[in-house]
């Protein structure tokens, strides 16, 4: 099992306030598809329908909206994004890059070998999500020029892995 070096924003804490917060305007929403059951009509199966339908797509995007994660260790780097899930073996990574534009101000990119030049921007690491991470952004000067928390530990994960290397 490889040593985790960085892990930017540990989930469980964002899914549980928001699962509070979201679990409740659910349950009222479940009472009210109840009460709409009690009609005797369609349009009461149709608004119980929609009452769940509404709970369920909820509930998604909880899930799928705390998905966001970056970790660095001992193997390599992974990233979840919304979607989709990226990882990625020390063996792979050509250079590892921090962006200053605008929507993803401070975010790590990945550069990799195979295909050549493609890049993954880490989405977990961008400056507009340093409050979830527990970093204080105010410290920080422009992302031009000074390196994220993210960025180091990866930049010296990977320093390490290519002294510990045979190349």
């Amino acid at each position: 099992m490889a040593e985790i070096r960085y892990r930017a924003l540990r989930i469980g804490w964002i899914r549980g306030g928001l699962g509070c917060v979201v679990g409740f305007a659910c349950l009222v929403m479940l009472g009210a598809g109840a009460l709409l059951l009690t009609l005797d009509s369609v349009a009461g199966v149709l608004g119980a329908v929609m009452c769940l339908v509404v709970v369920l797509l909820s509930i998604a995007i909880v899930l799928i909206g705390t998905r966001l994660q970056f970790t660095v260790d001992d193997e390599g780097l992974t990233l979840l994004h919304y979607l989709r899930s990226h990882r990625i073996p020390w063996e792979q990574v050509a250079v590892i890059e921090q962006t200053a534009a605008y929507w993803t101000s401070g975010a790590v990119v990945v550069v990799l070998r195979e295909p050549l030049g493609r890049r993954i921007t880490a989405l977990a690491t961008t400056d507009r999500m340093a409050v979830y991470r527990g970093e204080n952004s105010f410290r920080w000067g422009s992302p031009a020029t000074e390196q994220r928390p993210a960025t180091r530990a990866a930049i010296d994960a990977h320093r390490r892995w290519l002294a510990g290397s045979t190349r």
